[in-house]
């Protein structure tokens, strides 16, 4: 019984060691410290077959041999009648199965950092990723060639008495830069400097073909989304407000040599823009109406044109009921500086509303409709010189109030975003004429076709340099305020 007992002893510890080296070691539960990526095992580690001669393993136990009584629950019963049998090698795992060349991935259990994926790309393309994504902040400046002739000119419409032909050019350089410029607020600067020249012999300018400065304004606006629609119509229907401020600097030769300072001008400004087919269709995208109300008064040395050379001699009463001296029925002569026996438009409120639709992709429709009050200065006092004295005049200015209305249509159509070119017509004219009829708001003799360049600045930048990108288009161009010639 105890040589027995030897053996059964010596079978258990057997199995027990090729048990304990067939079990696979347990996986870490930590990724190691060292952030080098490991190879993924091509497959698990597989027990080596058994060598011949050797009992086969039962669920990690020995197999009794045969007419072996059977052993104790627990315990593995050894052959009998047999010298005790030396355990197996421990079994050796299989290399592992190299895969092919392919680029190291990290292991499943290691986060990827956005820095290794930022240092991958080279340091060019990242430039050109900053640089396409900004946005310059002078975007929006211009240069503009207009080139206007009354539609007499060219044959259409009725004929008038004076019948008063005209055609020139007008340059204008629009510079826009934007202070403040996030997702809903915008602040922007912006001016207009220029000049023009006519080519036809009226009596607009003194010179034929002389070139004289625009009077130059300086601006300055806040704008604010004030509403934008969500869903599936993001953006479809969309409402922004606006505050705009301007300064008008007298640098041209009429309103320099009349004593003019500036004029200054503060209103509203409110946009709509509305779905037709949305977005995604090629053209009546949406419609944008935009409502402006501007007041502007002027700031001059008189309220009459003036101007210190003049010094004209003239007799007194003929100054009566003007701003002058109090007249003397003796007919004296007297040095006067006034250009003009009527009133400068002191003040002026315009109303204006835009109304802009894409046509087809890029082609666009706009017109406008607007209504400027003016504002003459209301004189008080004033006579008439008679033999016997003065006589007063109660009314001796005339009319104070003299409205004036504008209508414009255009088609503007972008050239590979660099030039904007805009043919149109323009009616702006004395609501009342000299005659004293009332003229019709559609066309009157100061009824013009024009036709502008306009030079996106900022797009031939871009193009050039490959930096920053045009900002997208809320409405298309709508017709500038242009200086009549």
């Amino acid at each position: 019984m105890t040589f027995r007992s030897l053996l059964v002893a010596a079978g258990v510890l057997g199995s027990i060691s090729v048990a304990s080296a067939q079990t696979p070691p347990a996986p870490p539960t930590a990724p190691p410290a060292d952030p080098t990526p490991l190879q993924p095992l091509a497959q698990p580690i597989a027990p080596a077959p058994a060598a011949p001669g050797a009992p086969a393993a039962a669920s990690g136990a020995p197999a009794a041999a045969p007419g072996a009584p059977a052993a104790a629950p627990g315990v593995a019963a050894a052959p009998a009648a047999a010298p005790p049998v030396e355990p197996a090698p421990p079994a050796q795992p299989a290399p592992p199965v190299e895969p092919p060349p392919a680029p190291v991935t990290p292991r499943p259990d290691a986060a990827v950092s956005a820095t290794v994926r930022w240092k991958e790309a080279t340091a060019a393309d990242t430039v050109q990723e900053e640089d396409e994504e900004t946005t310059l902040p002078w975007r929006g400046t211009t240069f503009t060639w207009n080139q206007a002739g009354s539609t007499t000119l060219f044959g259409v419409g009725g004929q008038y008495a004076p019948d008063i032909q005209v055609y020139g050019w007008d340059f204008t350089l629009r510079p826009s830069y934007y202070v403040l410029d996030r997702p809903k607020d915008k602040v922007s600067v912006s001016a207009e400097i220029g000049w023009l020249v006519e080519l036809t012999n009226s009596d607009i300018t003194a010179d034929r073909r002389e070139t004289q400065l625009k009077d130059t304004t300086l601006g300055a606006q806040y704008s604010r989304t004030l509403w934008e629609s969500g869903g599936a119509n993001k953006g479809e229907y969309t409402t922004d407000g606006a505050m705009r401020l301007r300064v008008s600097l007298p640098t041209s030769p009429a309103s320099w040599d009349s004593g003019k300072y500036f004029t200054l001008s503060v209103g509203p400004q409110i946009t709509q823009k509305v779905k037709l087919l949305g977005a995604k269709a090629h053209g009546l995208n949406h419609v944008t109406a935009k409502l402006g109300v501007t007041y502007a008064h002027l700031f001059s040395k008189s309220y009459t044109p003036v101007n210190d050379d003049l010094d004209r001699p003239r007799q007194v009463e003929q100054l009566s009921g003007i701003d002058a001296p109090q007249p003397h029925p003796t007919g004296e002569v007297a040095l006067d500086d006034q250009l003009s026996f009527s009133s400068f438009t002191m003040d002026r409120l315009a109303t204006s509303l835009d109304i802009t639709v894409p046509l087809y992709k890029d082609l666009s429709l706009a017109t406008r409709f607007g209504l400027f009050s003016d504002f003459k200065h209301q004189f008080k006092g004033g006579c008439v010189s008679t033999l016997t004295g003065c006589a007063p005049i109660d009314d001796a200015q005339g009319t104070t109030y003299v409205p004036q209305t504008a209508f414009d249509i255009n088609v503007s159509y972008p050239v590979y975003e660099v030039v904007d070119l805009t043919l149109g017509y323009n009616n702006t004219t004395l609501q009342v004429g000299p005659d004293g009829q009332r003229r019709n708001f559609f066309y009157s003799p100061d009824a013009q076709f024009y036709l502008d360049i306009s030079a996106n600045l900022d797009v031939i930048y871009s193009k050039a340099t490959g930096r920053g990108k045009k900002a997208e288009k809320t409405g298309t161009a709508s017709a500038p305020s242009r200086q009549k010639l």
